[in-house]
């Protein structure tokens, strides 16, 4: 699963396969390798954390394949007269963030993926990322270990306005839709940041508290946005900077 920052994908997964994640961790935005290594340790449960933190990936997913084998297979459910195979859900989150440089964390999850979890059909592993550039060029269309592994693909789009409408009317924010389609132009389909809209502010306000405000929530939002999706944001960002420094564009940065 792809999609721009604060889209919803973490949401999503953790609310659809809240009964079956057996293990979840993140990348860290420019951790180094033993950072991220750490991390994953930290996740594995309580009788797992005995063992020393891996020293690779290599390490860290022979740990992981030792924690789902700890439990064996997960018996299926009965639901009537059928069986019902109850699946086991490995949940990688800011997939792209792992891979860093000489890492080597994408061949070990490709190994790891074809020489265990193919194999095992009551496995699902659910890979998220902000940068769609990578997940498409590193794992859709890889060309090596996971070229054709990949078993569904989402990419989770924002709301459309109608969305955005049922979204404010189920928090109990009362608008216009020329409101919405203002507050829209502004913010966008960005379920998270819809959800800060309350009730009894207009959308002028909403915006100037959000976006302007000297502690808004959006005010620094967008370094954040840039540093999720691109590897060299300063480049994205300058880019920005120069269109607004133009005529059309005219305003500050």
């Amino acid at each position: 699963m792809f999609g721009r920052r604060r889209i919803g994908k973490t949401f999503l997964i953790r609310n659809l396969y809240k009964e079956h994640i057996v293990l979840e961790w993140s990348g860290m935005y420019k951790g180094t390798l033993k950072d991220q290594l750490r991390n994953f340790h930290a996740a594995l449960p309580s009788r797992r954390k005995k063992q020393p933190v891996p020293g690779d990936w290599m390490e860290a997913f022979a740990q992981l394949t030792a924690h789902l084998e700890d439990g064996g297979p997960k018996p299926a459910k009965r639901s009537g007269s059928r069986a019902v195979n109850r699946k086991r859900v490995v949940f990688i989150d800011e997939f792209p963030w792992l891979d860093s440089r000489r890492s080597r964390f994408l061949a070990a999850f490709s190994n790891w993926w074809n020489g265990y979890a193919a194999k095992h059909s009551d496995l699902v592993v659910v890979i998220c990322g902000s940068a769609a550039s990578y997940m498409i060029r590193k794992v859709i269309n890889d060309r090596g270990g996971l070229h054709n592994r990949v078993t569904q693909r989402i990419r989770l789009a924002p709301f459309s306005l109608g969305e955005t409408e049922q979204l404010l009317q189920r928090n109990k924010v009362r608008y216009t839709r020329y409101d919405i389609l203002q507050l829209y132009m502004a913010m966008g389909g960005v379920p998270h940041y819809l959800q800060l809209v309350v009730g009894g502010e207009s959308v002028t306000q909403a915006i100037d508290r959000l976006c302007f405000d000297r502690l808004g929530y959006l005010r620094g939002e967008l370094n954040n946005a840039f540093a999720s999706l691109f590897e060299h944001p300063d480049n994205h960002e300058a880019v920005v900077r120069a269109l607004l420094r133009s005529r059309p564009g005219g305003g500050t940065f």
